[in-house]
Order: structure tokens, then C-alpha cells, then sequence
């Protein structure tokens, strides 16, 4: 019997409630996707359910669910005059998916598999034909030279064969050409489709997917229950444009994500969000065992490479234990997690039991090392930027999304910001000047990291990244390079001594910006003095012919670094000598009997 799709109630079986037996009734229904949140790899699915009257016990399977469930994450929630007693996951074979697109798709390949049976079985009788032929050749000449020599050659005749066989010859081969080319536009379309469907369904085999949810309905009527699960396969990226006119008057920044979801199932008009949580499948926190210690003969290694060793560990083994799913927490085997190496076999008690051992180590080294090992945060553990930054957001419209590769690019906000516009040179980097505009984060929404495409009065101007900004948060977007000044830097001047046991330096440079438009223009210069120990060398900024900027926020964070800025306003017309200068004198002291080297990561 074909399986329905609508609601269906059947009478399956009786079941003891309160020592009597009651009969409970089977209802089939798909339900329907109400409201979807995408995480980072995943989604929460909510379907409405709704269950017909009249009062009593039911047992609801709800059908169709996507191929890439998390069987462990399976949830009914009651909403109005439903009790909710048990729920299940079952997988049944079928002999056809159950999607229409699928069911289209299966149904053109199966024509188009026809159609090559078809030609299959031509070419079968071309090569037939042409077997065929054969024979009236073999006869042909033999025939010709027997009647040549008893002089009664029937020209004619072998002419009229000579001439049929000919012509079939050429049709044969016209049939043989058309169904050449038949073949290959056949193959051509039954890759597209096959490639379709498997973006449509991916791998797996067709089975129907079902949740069993055993209810108990208190009121007459109508009523209805939500199921909840999460799918694998559904991520979002964030990105970005930046819009400004020609006049600056402010800069309009439009939020996007980039949604892509091959879960299996198509989300159709859905309230959707967008989050950066993370759906752990664990829900409860690890056990935090007793530390016992004894004494042992005195040995110490690399205390500092131990501990980056246990840190990585550890939050390795913490992933995954949280990503683990069901079958895995009550000890069966574990499928391999993403970001989780070595992770099969072991249940979350093992995984508790791992935490705690390298917890254990970890504090053992903070006891026997002689000093504090602070980690700088080049050495911690790399994290991505927006880890730990939990944010949600709702889009306004319903979204539509169907389960294939493609990825579908929706809004998730406008935002006007007043912008501060300025220049930004850097010649120790580069000669091109670029314009930034420095925002405030006014919105209520914080910003993901992501890539930022910028529009100048509608022109496109260039690529970039937009760090993860908080709510009030300043952040620089970029406007492209202004191609009406030009920076350059030059070392003017080095005078050196020795004074006492060091060696003394002293450096001169010039920095000279060329302005080529027809209004002055005020630019934002920076530089940087070398940074290193005290201790081993000393670097001293003695003169600067412009004074340096006195924002707190510079001096406070950058200046400390040894990044110098300036703020100078270019005439117009400014160009070759007559380019706006800049000159600075830094001294460097440092013991005579060594040398300067550059240090990796000097201003981390």
C-alpha cells in the first residue's frame, strides 16, 4: 500500500494505560517547517504539527524528515491540549524519494535511461544490417568472373546489386552518425540530472526518515505540538558592502550572509535567524574529579612546551566531547566530529576522564615549575576571531531555501553610519594613499568579521575585511586609494659613535606627500620606531618637525608599539619640491659588541 502524505488515521494497536487497554490511533503527517535557526554547520528545524480531534491517545509519525538529521537532537513540545509521552526516531526503506523534485528527477533519468536502451538496440540492428550486407558482396564479384568466362555476363543486374549495396552502405552510415550524435547528447543530459540529484539528495539511499511521537490529547478539536531537531550541512558566512556618495555625507554599511544548507530538506517561506551559538549535543558539564599527588625524584623538561602541548590537547578533546551525538554519550561508537581526531570508540565518560587527566597534568606543572609561565597571545591557542561572541540574528522577511549546493545571498540589515573620512599614508609600506572613514558601531547589532566590498558615488572601488566590532564599538572601512596624492620615505641623514661600551645611531628620514588635486587635503601619516628590550637596546624619537597626534586612544595603544602618527593638511598643487615634508630623528643605543637583528612578531 502506497505510503500516504496527507494526515492519515488508521487504528494500529492497543496499549495499557492505567491498567486498561486502550486503542491508539495512528496519524501520518509531515507537518510543516515553521521556523529554521543556522548555526555554523548546522540548524535547528521547527515543524508544526497538528493533530485532529477528538480527545484520547495518538500516535503521530511525522514523515519526511531530511536526510542529514541528528537522530539524538529529535524534540516534541507540546503547544495547546497535547501531553507528550515518548518520542522516536525510526528509518524505513523506500523504493522512491519521496520529494517531488526528486521524483521528477528519477523519473527523467529513467527516460532518458529508456531512450538509451533504445538507441542501444538500433545500433544493435545497424551492425545486423551491416552483416547482412556482407553476404551480396561475396556473391558479386565470384558471380561476375564465372560469367566472364562462359561469355553470358549479366552486367545489368550486377550493376542494379553493386549500386543497392552501395546505398545502403552510405544509409547505414548517415544512421550510424545521427545515432553517434543521439548518444552523446543523451549521455549529456543524464550527467546534468544525475549531477542535480545528487545536489538535491547527495549519497545516500532512499529511506523514509521518521519521527514517532506517542501523544496524548486533553482537549476536543484541533490541536498542535512543535518537533524540533537539528540538521547537519547548514552554514552562513557574513559579508558585506560599503556605500558612500561623492560628497561623504555618510557612509550606509549593508549586512549580508551567505546561507547555504544540504540537509535534505527545502525550507519554503520560513522564519529564519541567523546565529554564531553552538548547538552542543552535550548538555552537561564535565565531572571534576579529585587531584591526588605524591612525591617523585626531581626531573624537569620544557615546562613551557608541556603546557602548550596539554592546551591544544585539551581543547581539542573539549570539541570533541561537545559535538558529540547520541549514540556516543551512552557509550556506543562515535562518528568522527569535526575538529576531533581520534574520537571513536570513546563516550563522553572517557572524554570527562581525558579532560580531567590533562587538567590534572597542567596543574601539576603550575606546582613544580620555579617560576610563572606566562603565555603571550601569539602562543595561545588559535581561536577563531568571533569565538565566544554568541549573536542571533532575525531576519525581517520570510526566506525561502532549498537543499542544493547553491548558495543564496540574503539581507540582514541596512545600517547608516556617520563616518570620520580622512587619508592614511604609509610610505614605509607603500606610496599609494588610501581613504578610510572610521565609524561607530551605533547599531544594535554587533558585526561578524567578514569580507566588505566598497561603492564610492557607485563606482566599485576594491575588496577588503571588516574585523568583528561590537555594539559602540570604532572600526576603519576603506574607500580605495586616492589617486590624487602620492607618499614616498627616504632615509636623509645616519650619524653614529660610540659612548662608552655602546654604540650610538642616530637616523633621519623624511617623509613627503605630493598632493596633485586642486584642494588642500588633510592625511593621516604613519610610521613606526623598532620596538625591542630595554634592557638590550634603546630606541628614542629625538626630534619631529610635525607634532605628533595627541588622541588618547594612539597614545595609549599604538604609541606604546612604536607606531608614530601624524595628522598634516597638503596644499593643493603641492608636487615635487614643493611636496609636503616631514622629518624625524630617532636614535638607537645598544652594546657595541653586537648587532641588531629583526624579531619575529615584534609588535604583537
Amino acid at each position: 500500500m502506497r505510503r500516504p502524505v496527507l494526515t492519515v488515521l488508521t487504528l494500529t494497536a492497543c496499549v495499557s494505560v492505567d491498567g486498561v487497554a486502550r486503542a491508539v490511533e495512528s496519524i501520518e503527517t509531515l507537518g510543516t517547517v515553521e521556523s529554521v535557526t543556522v548555526y555554523r554547520g548546522q540548524a535547528l528545524v521547527t515543524r508544526q504539527v497538528e493533530l485532529p480531534g477528538p480527545a484520547g491517545l495518538y500516535e503521530a509519525v511525522i514523515g519526511d524528515l531530511p536526510e542529514r538529521v541528528v537522530p539524538g537532537s529529535i524534540y516534541a513540545e507540546p503547544v495547546k491540549g497535547v501531553e507528550v509521552r515518548s518520542v522516536r526516531y525510526r528509518v524505513r526503506p523506500l523504493e522512491e524519494d519521496l520529494r517531488e523534485e526528486v521524483r521528477k528527477l528519477d523519473q527523467q533519468l529513467q527516460e532518458l535511461q529508456d531512450q538509451s536502451q533504445s538507441i542501444a538496440r538500433r545500433r544493435q540492428v545497424l551492425i545486423e544490417h551491416k552483416a547482412y550486407l556482407g553476404h551480396p558482396e561475396q556473391f558479386v564479384a565470384p558471380t561476375a568472373t564465372m560469367e566472364l568466362t562462359r561469355g553470358v555476363l549479366n552486367a545489368e543486374t550486377l550493376q542494379n546489386l553493386t549500386l543497392f549495396i552501395l546505398d545502403q552502405r552510405s544509409k547505414l552510415s548517415d544512421d550510424e552518425g545521427k545515432l553517434a550524435i543521439e548518444d552523446r547528447i543523451l549521455r549529456a543530459r543524464t550527467d546534468v540530472a544525475q549531477r542535480e540529484r545528487q545536489a538535491l539528495t547527495g549519497s545516500s539511499p532512499k529511506a523514509a526518515r521518521e519521527a514517532v511521537v506517542f501523544v496524548n490529547v486533553t482537549e476536543p478539536g484541533k490541536v498542535r505540538l512543535r518537533l524540533r531537531y537539528i540538521v547537519n550541512g547548514a552554514t552562513w558566512t557574513p559579508s558585506y558592502n560599503v556605500r558612500t556618495d561623492a560628497q561623504r555625507r555618510q557612509v550606509i554599511l549593508e549586512y549580508y550572509a551567505s546561507i547555504q544548507q544540504t540537509s535534505g530538506e527545502d525550507w519554503n517561506n520560513v522564519s529564519m535567524a541567523l546565529s554564531t551559538a553552538t548547538p552542543s549535543l552535550v548538555a552537561k558539564a564535565p565531572v571534576l574529579v579529585p587531584l591526588a599527588v605524591g612525591l617523585a625524584p626531581l626531573a624537569m623538561g620544557d615546562t613551557k612546551q608541556s603546557r602548550e602541548e596539554l592546551v591544544r590537547k585539551q581543547k581539542q578533546v573539549e570539541t570533541t566531547r561537545n559535538f558529540m551525538p547520541q549514540q556516543a554519550q551512552i557509550g556506543q561508537v562515535a562518528q568522527e566530529p569535526a575538529g576531533g581526531k581520534g574520537a571513536r570508540g570513546r563516550g563522553q565518560e572517557d572524554l570527562d576522564r581525558e579532560l580531567n587527566t590533562l587538567a590534572c597534568e597542567g596543574q601539576l606543572l603550575d606546582i613544580v615549575s620555579a617560576k610563572v609561565v606566562a603565555r603571550s597571545p601569539a602562543e595561545r591557542p588559535a581561536l577563531a576571531e568571533d569565538e565566544g561572541l554568541s549573536v542571533t540574528y532575525e531576519l525581517v522577511t520570510r526566506t525561502t531555501l532549498p537543499s542544493r549546493t547553491d548558495q543564496q545571498l540574503v539581507q540582514i540589515a541596512s545600517l547608516p553610519l556617520e563616518g570620520e573620512f580622512y587619508r592614511v599614508a604609509m610610505p614605509v609600506l607603500t606610496s599609494y594613499v588610501y581613504e578610510e572613514a572610521g565609524l561607530t558601531n551605533t547599531s544594535p547589532l554587533a558585526l561578524l568579521a567578514g569580507p566588505v566590498s566598497t561603492y564610492v558615488d557607485g563606482r566599485f572601488v576594491g575588496h577588503a575585511e571588516i574585523p568583528t566590532v561590537t555594539i559602540g564599538e570604532r572600526f576603519a572601512v576603506g574607500l580605495g586609494v586616492d589617486s590624487s596624492l602620492r607618499a614616498t620615505r627616504e632615509l636623509v641623514d645616519r650619524t653614529e659613535s660610540v659612548q662608552g661600551g655602546n654604540r650610538v645611531a642616530e637616523f633621519k628620514y623624511r617623509l613627503s606627500i605630493e598632493n596633485f588635486a586642486a584642494a588642500p587635503i588633510f592625511v593621516r601619516i604613519m610610521d613606526r620606531l623598532p620596538v625591542g628590550k630595554e634592557s638590550e637596546v634603546k630606541f628614542t624619537l629625538l626630534s619631529s618637525s610635525i607634532e605628533e597626534t595627541k588622541e588618547p586612544l594612539y597614545q595609549q595603544v599604538q604609541r606604546k608599539k612604536g607606531i608614530l602618527r601624524w595628522e598634516i593638511e597638503v596644499a593643493p598643487q603641492a608636487t615635487g619640491m614643493n611636496a609636503q615634508t616631514l622629518d624625524y630623528t630617532f636614535q638607537v643605543e645598544y652594546d657595541k659588541g653586537m648587532m641588531i637583528a629583526g624579531l619575529p612578531s615584534a609588535g604583537d
